[in-house]
């Protein structure tokens, strides 16, 4: 069984750029052997350097939050706020006992005051003149009496100031005791509040690290993408090969590479004519029925193939391709090397089907031996040989006739007569099939009305 198809190289890439850019330079032609790395071309690359600019100046602005989160005294400041509550609450305290002793001393030293001396005795003067004299022994006479009684109301008046003292005393401190509560208790309110912030502070000193770690990191990582960038800009052969395909020139805008190579199967070459199949315009063209000459590459910017080996693509049809496996032999035939088929042998045939033209059909892929002559693109015709009967009598298919079960051909006698001879058949070709019985070798059959 046969098929035509085409050549192709084993190892194609279509290159171009991940973004849209004008060309900046272009530095190899069509038919230049590249290698792995070697620029091949660059587009405008001022976005870029500014983005990788912007991307660094934020990474440097991330890192410098991050070292002072890092660098910070929150927790420091907060444990001095906390050790100088604590001496707060330790100096008020003895503030307020110091006050409370004093009242008390206040208190005991008025209780324990000495009586007033006005209780004394104040005694008059007996020596009085004569026509006084009736009259001093009569206030002598009642000069007792009168000492005693200014001696009691002296004493009154000294236990009432005494009390009133003590009575002072005792609620100067009670306004003094509750007045220590208060400020102890609003130092002790200081030093709470000063225990919660550094509670505070040492909570959230690791999520502010984190957070700030985070973000240094999210900025690193934009500055790897803007770097990415900039090198994107330049276009490098991925491999060893040579441009086969090259569509722009410095200055032009080229726009960002999408499409991909139609890999054949069980290989890395490219399915024949795929690309250009997918280059809507031309497919259009054609089918207005004007002339439409292929762009070299299709869309892409650049081909790059690998020129030093080729395989055969060629489509079966689905009856046929259910008979064809790996490691078959197939002759092939190009038309650019007329002396003889090359031995060919089969990598793959596809698991799945591809419509052409309305057929279903199975892409199969021949390895072909090296030889010079062979390139990219040629046609190709390829004969896969799935049985062999080895040395066996054979004759064009068109010497045969069917009709029913039964196969005749005719033989040509040594006295010119032709004769209808049944025939049972083998194997049967693209061109002849294989006589299992009715001729003898030697024996000539009239094909298509001559022998």
């Amino acid at each position: 069984m046969d098929s035509t198809g085409s050549v192709s190289s084993l190892g194609s890439s279509n290159l171009g750029f991940p973004t849209a850019g004008q060309l900046t330079s272009v530095r190899v032609k069509v038919g230049d052997r590249v290698t792995a790395g070697q620029v091949l071309a660059t587009v405008d690359d001022f976005a870029a350097r500014r983005a990788l600019q912007q991307a660094r100046a934020q990474l440097a602005g991330q890192q410098a939050q991050y070292d002072k989160v890092a660098d910070g005294t929150s927790v420091e400041g907060a444990q001095n706020s906390v050790n100088a509550a604590a001496s707060v609450v330790s100096a008020t305290k003895r503030q307020v006992d110091a006050t409370l002793a004093a009242d008390d001393a206040a208190i005991s030293a008025a209780q324990t005051a000495p009586a007033g001396a006005g209780a004394a005795a104040a005694g008059g003067d007996t020596s009085g003149g004569s026509e006084d004299g009736a009259t001093g022994a009569a206030a002598g006479a009642a000069g007792p009496a009168t000492g005693a009684m200014g001696a009691a109301t002296s004493a009154a008046t000294s236990a009432a100031s005494t009390a009133q003292s003590v009575a002072q005393a005792r609620a100067k401190r009670q306004a003094d005791a509750a007045a220590g509560d208060v400020q102890i208790a609003d130092a002790r309110q200081g030093q709470v509040t000063a225990q919660n912030g550094l509670d505070s502070a040492g909570a959230n000193r690791p999520n502010d690290l984190a957070a700030a770690r985070a973000a240094v990191d999210g900025a690193r990582a934009q500055v790897a993408t803007a770097q990415q960038n900039l090198a994107n800009t330049t276009l490098r052969a991925p491999s060893d090969g040579t441009i086969t395909a090259l569509n722009g020139a410095v200055g032009e805008f080229v726009a960002a590479s999408a499409a991909t190579t139609p890999i054949a199967p069980g290989t890395d070459a490219a399915i024949p004519g795929a690309a250009q199949a997918a280059n809507g315009a031309a497919a259009a063209a054609a089918a207005a029925g004007g002339a439409s000459p292929s762009r070299p590459g299709g869309t892409q910017f650049m081909v790059l193939q690998d020129l030093t080996r080729f395989a055969v693509v060629v489509p079966f049809q689905e009856v046929d391709a259910e008979q064809i496996a790996p490691q078959q032999h197939v002759d092939v035939s190009l038309d650019a090397v007329p002396d003889g088929p090359l031995d060919g042998t089969v990598l793959s045939v596809a698991p799945s089907a591809t419509a052409i033209s309305g057929s279903i059909e199975y892409y199969v892929t021949v390895a072909l031996p090296p030889d010079p002559r062979i390139h990219d693109g040629q046609s190709a015709r390829a004969t896969v040989i799935t049985a062999d009967s080895g040395p066996t009598i054979s004759v064009p298919n068109r010497a045969l006739h069917r009709q029913g079960n039964a196969t005749t051909v005719t033989v040509v006698t040594s006295d010119g007569r032709q004769v209808v001879t049944p025939v049972t058949t083998g194997i049967a070709g693209p061109d002849r099939t294989q006589i299992t019985g009715g001729l003898a070798e030697g024996q000539q059959v009239v094909v298509g009305g001559t022998s």
